[in-house]
Order: structure tokens, then C-alpha cells, then sequence
């Protein structure tokens, strides 16, 4: 949010004036944000030339589609102003469809079922051209709030093909007015099983489906929309969809809160290979592991309990967010709005911290940079690790998705060593299971970089939208989408401007003592903050104005000063001020808003610190809070927090 001067100064009067007729013409009608509002006709002012609506209208070969669209008024949606991505199913696969859901005809459909159909073929605000696809899941979802999966293949005469959700794209790359087509052979059509159902489908995964069934577990995996939120009207008036013009701010306001949750399942034969071959083996399994863990626990045996060590090891394989494979990890290491671009600098390795089900148990997943190998879990010293085992992968569920996996995952002692062996980094969005499952947090959402001219995209909530933040009266919290142009850890952030106060719950984390450190960008147009850990105050209040060259951090640049050419002598005498440099494993990729010039790393810039909070004992593992006060008005951000065991600072990399 470094520049947010200058953003505000491109706001242009023509800007203001286009946005003001829009307002004009929506008349107060709010765009539809729920795929059960029937308000989806007319809203926006419509332009000349061809829409997406009239390239489907105009086709023959698309009257099915255009019939769907029309009985359910979202043709006048691609009609409109806007950006839509559509897939449109051709004639001879929507009749195919009918006769496999043993229907004759659209008319044998709801209108509510046309318009789940129509909205799992759209995807709304973003273009998204063949050029983006990839093995996986799409960065962005349908207007049905589902997952839109992408495979390579080839035909009989070895060009390279498409599958969209299994259905051949036939043509791709229609560019219009106001959106992207790609033509299909088949129709999109998402599962309605939840992630327990869906793994009770696959004969491989029998065991543990009937593990997840015994313990109750599954229970926790059955929610999909939290269906008590309320829209929040007044929030949407004031930001929802905004456009700041070149440069400026695409301001969102969520209108749905979803549900999502991860399965990482070992098969039959995974298990058998631990010897594991039935509910039997599978309870001596997990007490060989948790009652070395939790002694304490060893006599409970309802498996039902969550302290029993069954049910911990069924759940330490569950997540509370939906994780398609891109986005444990890779797609935060490569965040660029070019592909193949990163905030990272590629010769660190990078972690991620995942919260499981097993009560406050952490797992890791990381990149290994001398393989260039994603998703490794729970890697030891010994090289030993689980991976993702290729067969099973990207299963979607109606509120989640389901992984199979190499091996078997275990919070033991071996883990809890390894976590606590390593300094733990925490991007702030990571904190929040309701930026993944709401399709909030993600990696690159662009193909094209139209030099720095590109809007940024943030997200206003209401109160309570996330469980574990808690927020004053009056502050609005905001979280900024990954951005190339600002040096932020993994390119996104969370942001805050006036008389602010909050508080974040943070994962689980290991037992052990730590120095917890906070990384920031201070900029001229920030304010100061009095932080607290655990409710108690963390020093004085910091002025989030002083960047590096002030004399109260004493940053200087490593290679500026001969007789420290590394910078460590300075590093040392920052953390004398309670300060250290950022980490030399990041960069900004649009090096413009910081002078021009190539940025090697975060290290060299005194754009980016980190201020030392303090050192603190946790006698167990568990969460803790992470609470911010404005001391002056401005501007605050969150980048990330670090967790470094006090007996490896004197060994700690730049990293």
C-alpha cells in the first residue's frame, strides 16, 4: 500500500464521471453476489458491438445454451458491462447431458437447476485465456462458487488438447466485448457430494473413509455455506466493485461466507504398507504415536473424543479450507501477473503452515528448490516425507477437495522436532481459512501486465465474517490480494488506515520459546500501532512512518559499507534497536514503485523490516492472539510474523 498516494491521484475526473453514470444506471440495484438471487437482468449499462450474449445468441450450434441463458435471465448478465469468462457447451453435449440425467429436454429442468448449470460455465470479472491453463484447478471459480478444473491431452493425431471438468475444448480463445468464450463437448457439471462423500466413493480409500466415519469425524466436514450470513448492504454500497481507475482499487466485498475443508488420504495400500490393514491395526497404529505424544490421553478410548489418538491421527489428514494441490504452496511462491514470475527468490527454500484438525497440531508443506519439487509434507531431517501421490489429486467436492497421498501423516515427536528445529513464517493471509474457501487468497490472478497500469484488488468485510479476527467498532479490515508491485511477502497483505484495533487468533504453534517478529513496509503515510501478544503490551508504540534510513533503525544496505560488505555487523546492531532487515528470500517484481532498477532481494531495501516483538515461552502447543491498537492515525499493514527458537538466531540464514 506504499503508493497509495499516487494511486489516488490517477483517479481521474473522467474516472469519476464514468463511475458516477454507472451508479446512475444500476439505480441502487446491487449486482447479484448468491447463485439463488434471481436480480441478475439489466444492472449494468450495456455497450455496442458484439457481447459474449450476442456471439452465443448469433450460433446456431449454441441454441441450447442460449435457450438456458434466456429461461434463466443470465444472458442479460453477458450482455452487460463487465468481464466474463464462458465456456459454452455445444448442442450435441447439453442433449447428451439431459439423456445421461434421464431428461429429455431443458424444459424436464428447474429454473433453479438451469441456473446452477449455466453458472458452473462462468466465470465472472476475470478473462481467462488458454494461455493461463495449467494442470489443476483454475485461480479463479465459477459463478456456482465451484472449482473449474483444467487437463492436458492429445488427440488421435497428437495436437495437444484441453479438458475442462473432463469436456473437450473444442475452440478456445473467443475474444469480445466483454469477455472470453471457449466452445466445450461436454458440460461442466461439479459433484453435489460433500469431501466425506466423496471419499467414500473410492474403493481405495475405504479404510480411511471408515475410520472417518467410526470417530464422527466426517461431521465436521459437512457444512457448505454458512446460510445464517447477511449480506451487508450498506459495506457493498460503500465499496463493493469500485474501480479506481488505471492503477487503482477493485474493491470487493465478499458475498457469500463458504465452507471448505481438504482431505489428504492415505489408500488401502498406503496404509497396508504400515501395516495398517484394518480399524484394528489403525487404533495400534495411532497409539504407538499419540500416547508418546499425549500421555495424558493414553486411557481415553472413545474414538469418538477428539483427545483419543484414532481420532488424532484421522484428523491431523483433514483441513479447514479447501486446498486444490496448486494452492498449498505454489501458487504463493509464484504470484506474478506474468507467468513463470515470483516474489520469491528462487535459490530459498519457502514453507507453508497448514492447521489440521487434530487439535493444535501444525503441519508443513514446503518447496524444495534444489529438486523444484511443491507440496512435500512434513519433511525430516532424514529426507523421509508424504507427497501427494499423483493418482488421486484435485477430487472436488461440493465443499471441498480430497488428495490421495504417499504415506502416512503423523504429528510425532519427529514432526514436533522438526517444527520447532526451523524459524516458522506466516504470510498474514494464512491466518484466515475464509480467504481460501471464498476464493479470496490466490496467486496470480492475470495473464497480461500492462506495465504498472492494472487495478489492485482488495476485500472489505463485515464484522464477524472471519472466525478469528475480532475487530473494534469502526475499523474496517482490509485484505489486498497478491499485487506485483508492492514488496510484500508473498505479494499480498492485510491493511488498515484510521483509529484502528484488532485481534488475530494465529494458528497452533509448537510449545518451545521463540523471538516473534512482525514484517511490515513502513511508508510516509502510515501511523503508529501499540501491539500486544497474549493481551500484554509489546514495548511502545511503533511508528510505522520510519523506514530503514531512519536513525532510530540504522539499516544499511549490505555491499554500501567496504569494511561490512555482507551486512551482518549491521545486522546486529539493528537488532540492538529492536529491528532487523527483510528477508533476502523475497523481491518486489514491479521494482518501478521503488525507484527503478532491478530489487535482488527484500534485504537490500530499507522499504521492508521486521521489528523484533519480543521473546516469549509457550508451554504447550495452542494458538495465540495477536492484537494491534492505533496509538496515531494512518495507515497499517500486516505482511507476515515470524516464530525463530532463541537457540537458532545465532545460526539463522538471510533467508
Amino acid at each position: 500500500m506504499a503508493m497509495d498516494a499516487v494511486f489516488k491521484a490517477r483517479n481521474s475526473f473522467a474516472g469519476q464521471w464514468m463511475r458516477l453514470m454507472q451508479m446512475l444506471i444500476v439505480a441502487g440495484v446491487l449486482f447479484l453476489g448468491s447463485c439463488n438471487s434471481d436480480d441478475i437482468g439489466g444492472n449494468y449499462y450495456t455497450f455496442s458491438g458484439e457481447t459474449v450474449g450476442a456471439y452465443i445468441r448469433s450460433n446456431p450450434e449454441y441454441s441450447e445454451f442460449t435457450r438456458i441463458l434466456d429461461t434463466t435471465k443470465v444472458m442479460g448478465l453477458l450482455n452487460a458491462y463487465g468481464q466474463y469468462t464462458c465456456f459454452v457447451p455445444t448442442n450435441e453435449a447439453l442433449r447428451a447431458y439431459y439423456a445421461a440425467k434421464g431428461k429429455e429436454s431443458l424444459a424436464d429442468f428447474t429454473v433453479d437447476s438451469l441456473r446452477i448449470m449455466a453458472y458452473n460455465h462462468l466465470i465472472k470479472d476475470f478473462l481467462v485465456s488458454t494461455e493461463s491453463f495449467r494442470e489443476g484447478m483454475l485461480s479463479n471459480l465459477s459463478m456456482n462458487g465451484r472449482n473449474i478444473s483444467v487437463a492436458f491431452d492429445s488427440d488421435e493425431l497428437g495436437r495437444n488438447v484441453f479438458l475442462i471438468n473432463g469436456a473437450l475444448v473444442q475452440r478456445g480463445d473467443i475474444e469480445l466485448h466483454n469477455g472470453m468464450v471457449h466452445i466445450l463437448e461436454g458440460v461442466i457439471s461439479p459433484t453435489d457430494n460433500t469431501v466425506p462423500d466423496v471419499i467414500a466413493e473410492i474403493p481405495e480409500f475405504s479404510l480411511f473413509s471408515q475410520a472417518l466415519t467410526e470417530t464422527g469425524l466426517y461431521a465436521l466436514m459437512l457444512d457448505i455455506e454458512d446460510t445464517d450470513y447477511e449480506l451487508p448492504v450498506e459495506l457493498i454500497e460503500d465499496h463493493a466493485d469500485k474501480d479506481g481507475g488505471q492503477g487503482g482499487v477493485i474493491k470487493r466485498v465478499p458475498r457469500q461466507r463458504k465452507y471448505g475443508f481438504t482431505a489428504l488420504v492415505p489408500s488401502n495400500s498406503v496404509l497396508a504398507q504400515n501395516d495398517i490393514t484394518d480399524l484394528a491395526s489403525m487404533k495400534n497404529f495411532a497409539r504407538q504415536v499419540y500416547d508418546a505424544m499425549y500421555p495424558e490421553d493414553a486411557d481415553v478410548e472413545d474414538i469418538t473424543d477428539r483427545r483419543n489418538s484414532l481420532n488424532r491421527f484421522v484428523a491431523y489428514h483433514l483441513l479447514d479450507r479447501t486446498i486444490p494441490q496448486q494452492y498449498f504452496i505454489e501458487a504463493y511462491d509464484n504470484t506474478g501477473f506474468k507467468i513463470g514470475t515470483s516474489h520469491s527468490v528462487k535459490s530459498f527454500d519457502m514453507s507453508e503452515y497448514l492447521e489440521t484438525l487434530a487439535p493444535n497440531a501444525l503441519m508443513e508443506v514446503k518447496v524444495i528448490r534444489s529438486t523444484n519439487e511443491y507440496n512435500v509434507f512434513n519433511q525430516l531431517p532424514n529426507g523421509k516425507a508424504v507427497r501427494l501421490d499423483g493418482t488421486f489429486v484435485d477430487m472436488d467436492a461440493v465443499n471441498g477437495i480430497v488428495h490421495g497421498i504417499d504415506g502416512v501423516l503423523v504429528y510425532s515427536q519427529e514432526v514436533v522436532d522438526m517444527l520447532t528445529s526451523k524459524r516458522i513464517r506466516m504470510d498474514a493471509a494464512s491466518f484466515f481459512r475464509e480467504l481460501r474457501n471464498n476464493d479470496m487468497r490466490v496467486g496470480k490472478r492475470y495473464t497480461e501486465l500492462d506495465s504498472i497500469n492494472y487495478p489492485r484488488e482488495s476485500y472489505y468485510f463485515p464484522p464477524n465474517y472471519m472466525e478469528r479476527l475480532w475487530t473494534s467498532e469502526g475499523t474496517q479490515f482490509t485484505y489486498l490480494t497478491a499485487d506485483d508491485r508492492f514488496l510484500d511477502y508473498q505479494g499480498d497483505e492485510i491493511w488498515l488506515v484510521g483509529l484502528y484495533h484488532f485481534k488475530i487468533e494465529t494458528p497452533p504453534i509448537p510449545a518451545g520459546t521463540y523471538e516473534i517478529r512482525f514484517g511490515y513496509q513502513p511508508t510516509p503515510f502510515r501511523g503508529a500501532a501499540q501491539m500486544y501478544w497474549d493481551g500484554l503490551p509489546v514495548g511502545i508504540p511503533l511508528d510505522l512512518r520510519l523506514d530503514g534510513s531512519s536513525g532510530k533503525v540504522g539499516y544499511e544496505a549490505p555491499g554500501d559499507n567496504p569494511t561490512d560488505p555482507d551486512g551482518f555487523d549491521n545486522d546486529r546492531m539493528m537488532r540492538n534497536r529492536g529491528y532487523m532487515k527483510a528477508p533476502a528470500s523475497f523481491k518486489v517484481l514491479n521494482p518501478e514503485w521503488y525507484g527503478g532498477g532491478a530489487l535482488e532481494s527484500a534485504r537490500k531495501s530499507p522499504a521492508a523490516l521486521r521489528k523484533i516483538l519480543g521473546i516469549f515461552t509457550f508451554e504447550e502447543d495452542g494458538r495465540h492472539v495477536f492484537e494491534v491498537r492505533a496509538a496515531r492515525e494512518g495507515e497499517f499493514m500486516l505482511d507476515y510474523l515470524e516464530f525463530m527458537p532463541i537457540e537458532l538466531i545465532e545460526f539463522e540464514g538471510i533467508d
